[in-house]
């Protein structure tokens, strides 16, 4: 595009071409950087690795590391069933604020801790306690309700990256298998994620998002890897919600039910961490802190003297 030479000089480079790219290849990094230094999320986490006295200190895992999820199971199909169960005892409803596009369950919190107990350990805790180099908490829990449809209003149903800071885990744990409703999660791996940031479309506008892989390979320049796996009920996948590109697949054929655990660093462990308060309502409260370390010095406060660091 040529632009008229009578603009002025700083004008006509802001409207160039390569000053747009660099831009837009700056979005990704520059939404990071405003978690993990403007809000203290680095911080945080520095503060949480400090206080981890497990030994052995679990080893992270390098398919999560490096591509950004991991499959495991977390529930056992019986445990699945009984989790359905009580959640279809209640009345489904809307569990995000501003959103009319997430729908589910809530449970007692004698219930969240006991059903907490059950995914948190084992290979699950392990793997997400290696990925922090740190206890963790969790940061807030979904129990949704996917109904059939052609296709979904919600654009978490499009490739995207959740904002957040840089370092931060999600498990959705599958209650009912993808055989009965045919919904699912598709992911991309970290390279490919930023093959596609550099394009500037990871964190770009809302309507801008799309579930055409091939549309986001031409804009990449490169093939990109992506993975869908079939669930079965209590199987479950951990990845990185803000550096690897990922979509919701409609269920088409019945309503599906996931449990969606967002997971924080922590300086203590995590029934500790949920004892004193740091569980968040997506309905009620905003989705980050404001500030980590303010956030940390609330929870701190919290804590008994003789739980801190444990």
């Amino acid at each position: 595009m040529n632009f008229p030479s009578s603009l002025p000089s700083r004008l006509l480079a802001l409207l160039s071409p390569s000053y747009r790219r660099a831009q837009d290849a700056r979005r990704a990094t520059d939404t990071w950087r405003a978690f993990d230094e403007q809000r203290h999320y680095d911080a945080y986490l520095a503060r949480c690795r400090a206080a981890f006295g497990r030994s052995p200190v679990p080893v992270a895992d390098a398919e999560l590391e490096q591509c950004g999820f991991r499959y495991l199971r977390a529930l056992s199909a019986d445990a699945a069933a009984a989790c359905i169960a009580e959640l279809e005892a209640g009345h489904p409803q809307l569990l995000k604020k501003n959103s009319r596009h997430l729908e589910g369950f809530k449970l007692s919190d004698a219930r969240l801790k006991a059903l907490l107990d059950q995914i948190l350990r084992g290979p699950v805790d392990q793997a997400v306690a290696g990925f922090f180099s740190s206890e963790y908490l969790v940061h807030w829990a979904a129990f949704s309700l996917t109904r059939a449809a052609p296709e979904q209003e919600s654009v978490s149903f499009r490739w995207h990256c959740d904002k957040g800071p840089s370092r931060h885990l999600k498990l959705i744990v599958y209650l009912n298998p993808t055989a009965q409703h045919g919904g699912n999660t598709e992911f991309m791996d970290i390279a490919s994620t930023l093959a596609v940031a550099e394009r500037g479309y990871v964190f770009n506008k809302t309507r801008t998002r799309t579930g055409n892989t091939g549309q986001l390979a031409r804009l990449a320049g490169r093939p990109l890897v992506t993975e869908l796996r079939e669930r079965e009920a209590g199987e479950a996948v951990l990845f990185q919600p803000s550096r690897a590109l990922h979509r919701g697949i409609s269920p088409t054929r019945g309503s599906r039910l996931t449990a969606t655990l967002c997971l924080l660093p922590s300086p203590v462990r995590w029934d500790r961490a949920l004892q004193s308060g740091a569980l968040s309502d997506l309905a009620v409260d905003e989705k980050w802190h404001d500030d980590a370390l303010a956030f940390l010095a609330k929870l701190e406060a919290r804590l008994e003297p003789a739980t801190a660091g444990a």
